[in-house]
């Protein structure tokens, strides 16, 4: 446990202040924004750490060194090598610059592996400062359990407002993001403060899980003290009346939820709605309802977008639907063309970033006058930019943690909500709407988006941190 910090009251505005601030322009997607959030959290957050670190439990946590192992190959490859080692490491690589030094007279000697290597240092720099983020944020919630709920309505809270600033966009075709003019592409599309429609419903699908985690800690707390000995003690008037406010508060939020998941369907996402299914189903899997409870929560979950949506109109969105299998082909090309580029890099990787400089080169098929920055395929995209050996060790990582976590929740299954600890209903929605941002990346590019790893990381660290609380205080 983490005892007597210094300034908790400082750090908690600052780790607050972050999910709050970041969507606000564009989702910190120029570099300029990301590179001063990325200095925030490098200075606020190392500076408290160091400042309490003998406070702090030095118990080495084996994921943040993988994390840590990953960003120092990233800084890796941003660091200039031998022409003679680059042979070995990146033959393509080697070659490229051994044609520009015949083509041009030139006499480059060393290079990066990355052939984008300040957009890669970046990441690694931005990745970093996540880290002292989400360690920042762990011993913050360690010392204090307020907190997870002072974050869970920030990220509720901001996913309210993108998601009405998004409807507000579909009622106003004309309405672009922010400043931003609007383009005949995106029009009629909910996107709020994020420019690319994916992207958003990838926000919005990490938020309205935990609207409706807050929702059942609410009937939990009614049920909890319906049951309770307090029942007894006290007038029967004043419980009722105790019960009803809870349950109402249950009620509004399971209302938020489904506002939100509303935003993700106008968004016209194919990837984003399928997601949102999905994590929608896994919870009823995992949340330990009773079968008529479930289709009640399902019922109530699904009622409001139905309701809206017979009012403004669907029709956008199946539009959207029925030409899945053009949009489908589409990418299926681009993930075919793009398999040269890995194998001409198969050990190393082209760098973070890179694929853009490339992709005009292997893209032959494609019309000339579009720039194919994205691959569409998180999965597939990092894997030629990172190599396959460190793309394998990512992956193969990140869903043993991911399947880890899960093994303990379904264990939760067998018993009342009532009974289960309030830490873990919300770590059963935070890691449901983990699970879909892992989805959804497999074809689209939420990934991308500096926003969106901050929630991500966010969700990471409230799902471990509830895990880690709901074991200490079975064990007391």
């Amino acid at each position: 446990m983490v005892t007597k910090l210094k300034f908790p009251k400082t750090a908690q505005l600052g780790v607050l202040s972050l999910p709050a601030a970041m969507p606000v322009i564009f989702g910190s997607v120029h570099p300029v924004v990301v590179g001063l959030f990325t200095a925030f959290m490098l200075l606020f957050c190392g500076g408290w750490l160091l400042l309490n670190h003998s406070q702090i439990s030095q118990q080495s946590n084996r994921w943040y060194l993988l994390f840590l192992f990953f960003i120092g190959w990233l800084v890796l490859t941003s660091i200039p090598l031998p022409l003679a080692l680059l042979e070995i490491l990146s033959p393509a690589r080697a070659a490229s610059l051994d044609a520009i030094n015949r083509l041009t007279d030139a006499t480059v000697t060393s290079a990066t592996l990355s052939y984008n290597s300040g957009a890669t240092l970046m990441t690694a720099l931005f990745l970093f400062s996540l880290l002292l983020y989400a360690r920042t944020l762990e011993s913050l919630l360690d010392a204090d359990n307020d907190l997870l709920v002072k974050m869970i309505y920030i990220c509720i809270t901001v996913a309210v407002l993108e998601t009405g600033y998004g409807l507000i966009q579909v009622v106003s075709p004309h309405l672009g993001v922010l400043w931003l003019a609007d383009t005949q592409q995106f029009k009629g599309m909910a996107r709020g403060t994020i420019i690319y429609k994916n992207q958003y419903a990838s926000l919005l699908n990490m938020c309205w899980p935990l609207a409706l985690g807050a929702a059942l800690l609410r009937f939990k707390k009614a049920r909890s003290t319906l049951v309770g000995q307090e029942w007894r003690k006290r007038r029967r008037s004043a419980l009722l009346e105790k019960i009803n406010s809870y349950s109402m508060q249950g009620v509004i939020l399971l209302f938020t939820a489904s506002f939100i998941m509303l935003g993700v369907i106008f968004s016209q996402s194919r990837g984003g709605i399928i997601s949102m299914v999905m994590i929608l189903i896994m919870l009823l899997i995992f949340i330990p309802l009773e079968r008529k409870s479930k289709v009640w929560l399902a019922g109530c979950m699904t009622l409001i977008p139905l309701l809206y949506g017979s009012i403004v109109g669907f029709s956008a969105v199946i539009e959207r639907f029925l030409v899945i299998g053009q949009g489908g082909q589409n990418r299926f090309e681009i993930y075919t063309s793009s398999l040269p580029m890995l194998y001409d890099h198969l050990l190393t990787g082209t760098g973070l970033e890179s694929y853009r400089l490339l992709s005009s080169l292997y893209l032959k098929f494609f019309p000339e006058h579009l720039l194919y920055d994205r691959v569409h395929n998180e999965y597939l995209e990092l894997t030629i930019e990172l190599g396959l050996p460190l793309a394998l060790l990512l992956f193969s990582t990140l869903f043993l943690a991911i399947f880890l976590q899960g093994k303990q929740l379904l264990l939760q299954r067998k018993k009342k909500l009532y009974r289960i600890r309030s830490p873990k209903i919300i770590a059963i929605t935070g890691w449901c709407a983990i699970i879909g941002f892992l989805f959804h990346g497999i074809a689209d590019f939420g990934w991308r988006l500096p926003v969106n790893l901050l929630y991500c990381v966010i969700l990471a660290v409230l799902v471990r941190t509830a895990q880690a609380y709901s074991t200490l205080t079975t064990h007391k």
